[in-house]
């Protein structure tokens, strides 16, 4: 069979192709090779714009948790001292009360004893306005390390902004025992004059005040100012409005005596505050509820005795309604969470002592986690489990990103947050463990440690130095060390803030 066009006769030229002219054939296979180099520049392409994506996402994601309260603002690879913080400011960070325009206001004693309500900028430290309370006093100056007196409290819940304080002004306080006279026990110094005063805690204006008895406690609830005062016979509260100061209900319980005895000197020692819908009291053993509207919500967590009861209160610092702990009667701790209303129906009773979170971003809606001889996840609501881990924690926990990150008698572990899977742990010698935090880029553990053949062997170089360790939240692969700045020794992380303690002086420290 003849071939069609016959054969052509090609010189092969070194270092070069045969051209179009010469040959048809590779016109095609020229075109494959241009084909072939766009499509590698299409896959490079396509690559860079996905690593582009995953980066927007992740910047999107620390964004996110940067306004997430308790997380930490970035920071890199340096902490620094931004300024000594004075002690108005520790009154303002420890005990502040969060005002409009990033006030922190908090009722000061300066040194001469004398008292004021005092608003700081909560970012720069600068002092804002201060209201004098109380003028000098010098029995209260000459002990202002060891004692405690007066106090100021709001209308705000978990994470809401005050529209108004309330502040017990009171030149009577309790002055504690000090190592060198701890036999002497604590002392009570007897108030000559207390008052019971309303505040803006925006601007410090005092919108009205009131002559209290020298042993009352206040509290806020819906629109009301609560008094409660007590005797060894009986308990008293009154409920006065915010706005008009006019009295609105009296509650009156003869069975609130201290202890058993009647011993008189632990008059001092009873507690009162607002819980989620309610007002809490306790007395020695006794723990009772009064609604807004000054009737008794329940009877059945007072106890006979105080070997009976054996636990604790406070409020959750997620919802603010009120949490009891209970130690004692079966020998394993459980957690009950009341309704914001307190009503028993709504309890619920978890295995375990609750387990705080420092930063719970809401990726695992409805989480509420307690820890025993083991870890426990249960839904807030109901108080069904979700799940159980063979972890003990050793610390608070936080919630990032569908995951549950803390520390363990061994290091620190991640969980998934809606299996209790442990996704990765890091093994660390005992003395290096600290508290955990993160500025939404890392998972950072605050560390004191000081060295040791064990540490060094684990952390290499950076075993005796003291400073912040940074881990992928992803992996647990430690991805930076940030050494404490000079005369720190440890820090603590509060809030947004990061606050660093001197090893040679009483000061403290703001870092950055």
């Amino acid at each position: 069979m003849a071939r069609r066009g016959g054969m052509q006769e090609v010189e092969l030229l070194d270092g070069g192709e045969p051209s179009i002219d010469e040959v048809g054939a590779p016109v095609r296979r020229r075109h494959g090779r241009r084909w072939i180099v766009v499509g590698v520049a299409a896959v490079a392409l396509s690559l860079v714009a996905t690593q582009w994506v995953v980066d927007a996402r992740e910047r999107a994601a620390v964004a996110r948790l940067a306004a997430v309260p308790g997380v930490l603002p970035a920071f890199g690879d340096e902490l620094t001292v931004a300024r000594t913080i004075t002690r108005a400011d520790v009154y303002a960070l420890w005990g502040g009360i969060t005002a409009a325009g990033g006030v922190s206001a908090s009722l000061d004693v300066a040194a001469d004893g004398s008292q004021a309500f005092v608003g700081v900028d909560k970012d720069s430290g600068e002092t804002l306005w201060s209201t004098p309370l109380l003028g000098p006093n010098a029995e209260r100056a000459g002990s202002l390390e060891n004692s405690f007196g007066s106090g100021c409290q709001s209308d705000a819940g978990p994470e809401e902004v005050a529209t108004v304080a309330v502040c017990l002004v009171t030149d009577g306080f309790t002055r504690y025992a000090t190592a060198e006279d701890s036999a002497g026990g604590d002392e009570r110094v007897p108030a000559t004059t207390t008052r019971a005063m309303v505040l803006d805690p925006a601007d410090g204006r005092v919108l009205s005040e009131r002559a209290v008895e020298p042993d009352a406690q206040l509290a806020v609830l819906n629109g009301l100012l609560l008094v409660g005062t007590r005797d060894a016979e009986r308990l008293e509260v009154v409920a006065y409005d915010l706005d008009t100061g006019d009295e609105r209900w009296t509650y009156d319980d003869a069975r609130a005596r201290l202890d058993e005895t009647g011993d008189a000197q632990g008059s001092q020692y009873w507690g009162f505050m607002r819980a989620g819908d309610v007002v809490v009291y306790s007395i020695g053993s006794s723990l009772g509820l009064l609604s807004a509207s000054g009737e008794s919500v329940r009877e059945d967590l007072w106890s006979t005795s105080g070997d009976e009861y054996g636990g604790g209160y406070m409020t959750d610092a997620v919802t603010g309604n009120l949490v009891l702990q209970d130690y004692a009667t079966t020998g394993v701790q459980s957690t009950t969470l009341l309704a914001a209303d307190g009503h028993p129906d709504a309890d619920v009773l978890l295995e375990g002592g609750l387990l705080g979170s420092v930063v719970d971003d809401g990726s695992v809606p409805g989480l509420v986690l307690t820890s025993s001889d083991q870890l426990h996840a249960w839904d807030r609501r109901t108080g069904d489990p979700r799940w159980e881990a063979e972890l003990q924690s050793t610390g608070s926990a936080l919630v990032v990103r569908g995951r549950v990150y803390l520390t363990t008698s061994t290091g620190i572990a991640a969980l998934d947050g809606r299996t209790g899977a442990v996704v990765w742990t890091q093994d660390l010698p005992s003395s290096s463990i600290g508290a955990l935090a993160t500025d939404g880029r890392d998972l950072l553990l605050s560390t004191a440690f000081d060295g040791g053949q064990d540490g060094a062997e684990q952390l290499g170089a950076d075993a005796t130095r003291k400073g912040m360790t940074g881990y992928d939240l992803a992996t647990g692969d430690q991805t930076r060390f940030v050494p404490y700045p000079e005369d720190v020794f440890d820090v603590q992380v509060y809030g947004e803030m990061i606050i660093g303690w001197s090893p040679t002086s009483d000061d403290t420290y703001l870092l950055e």
